[in-house]
């Protein structure tokens, strides 16, 4: 047991007389999220991570004590995919500078690709932006709460969740985005070539039948004056 190694509560010394010297040099409210942050993990062995949650689920999580620019502490954030204990999440900020800057597709369609401004009209409490380059894979354990859901139908490629999935992707994996598109763009023309070809196919075989119709209408005149010279 770690109470019973003295390097380890030596260890456990340093650490509490470090975060005493922070204390000195940290505002009230950095510190006091620290701590709580402290709490959280220490506490953690109680909290159940094999709750299912849903995708599109906007909740509150415990990001921990990080380094800069990384996020930290407690943070609004959306999930993108679920798994058994852990989850992809896209963290919130309401900074007035990064919404300002943030991507939105009537707002400011020049915005920022990795903020995506988001309010009300998609399911949040107000005005905010999704951070898309600080999404990280995260245990359950982490949520404290749920709050709402994202607004409308998820499935719809029109709907915030998707489109912030394919800027993801976009991003993320730029070379094979592209290589995806070139896919697409080449199936798009095969369609299109294989139309031209149902078409002309379709116009030989009206074709056809009018040319057997008409044969056939010959061939019916020609046996009725046979039949009358008889």
């Amino acid at each position: 047991m770690a109470k019973d190694t003295s390097e380890v509560l030596a260890s456990y010394m340093q650490i509490l007389s470090n975060l005493i010297f922070a204390a000195e040099r940290l505002s009230e409210s950095e510190m006091a999220m620290i701590i709580s942050s402290l709490n959280r993990w220490v506490t953690k062995k109680d909290i159940s991570v094999k709750r299912p949650y849903a995708v599109g689920t906007i909740v509150q999580m415990e990001w921990g004590n990080n380094f800069s620019p990384e996020l930290s502490y407690k943070h609004p954030a959306v999930i993108i995919e679920e798994w058994t204990t852990t989850v992809l999440v896209i963290p919130t900020t309401s900074t007035p500078a990064k919404v300002a800057t943030a991507y939105h597709p009537t707002d400011n369609p020049s915005g920022k690709w990795y903020y995506r401004k988001v309010g009300v009209a998609e399911g949040f409490a107000h005005d905010c932006a999704l951070i898309l380059n600080n999404a990280k894979i995260m245990s359950k354990a982490r949520i404290i709460s749920v709050s709402r859901t994202i607004a409308g139908d998820l499935n719809d490629d029109s709907n915030v969740f998707r489109e912030v999935r394919k800027t993801m992707i976009k991003n993320f994996f730029s070379k094979e985005w592209i290589e995806h598109q070139k896919l697409v763009q080449a199936f798009e023309q095969e369609k299109e070539q294989n139309k031209s070809l149902q078409e002309a196919y379709d116009k030989l075989l009206e074709e056809n039948r009018l040319l057997k119709s008409t044969d056939n209408k010959v061939t019916a005149e020609k046996n009725e004056k046979s039949e009358e010279i008889n």
